[in-house]
């Protein structure tokens, strides 16, 4: 658990940065989030009952301005990915953040999310808050292991911060970026400093914001039964198939607009008409989900089995497209909301399994799906559902990491016989 090699007064001392980087990513949170706030309040609400357009018509409107924006930031910041399983995974092999590129993928964001974006904020807040942690070891010329180090406290004080938990920042920091120090040095090098981080951007977010993230979704009361624990892993698997889908459908459309490198401006232009088409027709795809889930909740019964699937499916490909046309935002909150539309859904078709299980169940495993991070996906579900969930929760994580687990097992074997199957080269 203690690295042996370490130095006592070098470790104190990143300890003591690292208290600093968890109280910049607060800040850096809490004003990244209430300026998003604002500025779609000014146009969703202000700017929408000044101009009396008719509803569909103005989202139209601001989404097909905002992708126009976007795309004219992304051609002058550059055309850098900001999804967040790349994000990570990249930093897991690195261990650095390009923090150069930060401040243009923030800006694009702000412009993404009050266009009415379906995406999160929490993609770009990493990136922000984990180059933080780099430009911080940069100049103070740390070496490579304290260099990582720094970059898993930026990550994980944000998303501390966002969903005020630090045992849940720390996790998906952890579980995200895969690589660099192992073993039980990771304690010493990347979960403590964590932790830390966590813990201080927790408190001053709280200070600033004065509220906590609580439960959000709230059901009838529930009391655990074994026959749930059954129910949860198909429900598991249903939610298993939302990630996959969503991570399949943007990989596929990134595809179908690589052809578009070059016309960055029509590309965000496109993907801002097919969110205001989509948001126009389906107006609780629009913003990250976060506010419409709760809405979908109360009135799952009057939006009917069929419109839960399409709200469901309408999200996913409404998130998918636009990361795959340069807009900037995460997905974590769409993902939850298209998740938790199945959950109703299959609540409707069979009443005899209690709402509380059908989401957090399918909740869970998409998460799980998507982030690749099990123990995250356990403790968030948790945090957002009612705590007697947490058996079907944990049973739905197991049978959607083993499933997501096989598929990466199978792609890799199959690459792996294409890769042989290659003729060799030809020496020049």
């Amino acid at each position: 658990m203690i690295d042996p090699q370490a130095r006592p007064a070098a470790y104190i001392k990143l300890m003591a940065l690292v208290v600093v980087l968890g109280l910049i990513s607060a800040l850096v949170t809490f004003v990244f989030v209430a300026l998003v706030h604002q500025g779609t309040a000014l146009v969703w609400e202000r700017a929408a009952s000044a101009l009396g357009l008719d509803t569909r018509l103005f989202t139209l409107l601001v989404c097909a301005l905002g992708g126009l924006l976007v795309g004219l930031l992304v051609k002058r910041f550059g055309d850098h990915n900001a999804i967040f399983a790349d994000l990570m995974l990249e930093f897991g092999k690195t261990g650095r953040f390009e923090y150069r590129n930060a401040p243009g993928i923030v800006l694009t964001a702000f412009v993404s999310l009050v266009s009415g974006a379906s995406l999160g904020p929490e993609a770009p807040l990493a990136d922000a808050c984990g180059g933080a942690g780099t430009l911080l070891s940069d100049r103070l010329k740390l070496n490579e292991q304290e260099t990582r180090t720094l970059g898993y406290s930026g990550v994980s004080g944000m998303l501390a911060a966002f969903i005020t938990n630090p045992i849940g920042g720390a996790l998906l920091g952890l579980e995200s970026a895969q690589g660099g120090t192992g073993g039980k040095q990771t304690y010493f090098w990347v979960l403590f400093p964590s932790l830390l981080a966590s813990a201080v951007a927790t408190v001053v977010f709280v200070l600033l914001s004065g509220t906590f993230f609580e439960t959000l979704y709230q059901f009838p009361a529930y009391t655990p039964r074994l026959r749930d624990l059954l129910y949860a892993a198909p429900l598991g698997l249903i939610g298993a198939v939302v990630g996959l889908l969503f991570m399949a459908s943007l990989r596929r459309l990134q595809q179908l607009f690589q052809p578009m490198r070059t016309h960055l401006v029509l590309r965000g232009l496109l993907g801002g008409l097919g969110m205001g088409i989509i948001g126009a027709l389906l107006p609780l795809t629009l913003f990250s989900g976060e506010a419409e889930t709760a809405d979908l909740i109360v009135h799952a019964a009057e939006i009917g089995v069929l419109m839960l699937i399409v709200l469901g499916l309408a999200k996913l490909l409404a998130t998918s497209l636009l990361l795959a046309t340069g807009w900037k935002g995460g997905y974590i909150f769409p993902i939850m909301f298209a998740s938790v539309a199945l959950g109703l859904a299959v609540n409707l078709v069979i009443p005899g399994i209690p709402v509380a299980v059908t989401v957090a169940a399918t909740m869970a495993g998409a998460l799980v799906a998507a982030l690749k991070a099990p123990l995250f996906a356990a403790l968030f579900a948790m945090v957002l559902v009612q705590k007697e969930t947490a058996a079907v929760i944990a049973v739905a994580v197991v049978v959607s990491a083993l499933l997501t687990a096989l598929l990466a097992l199978r792609a890799a074997r199959r690459a792996a016989a294409q890769a042989q199957s290659l003729p060799p080269e030809t020496p020049a």
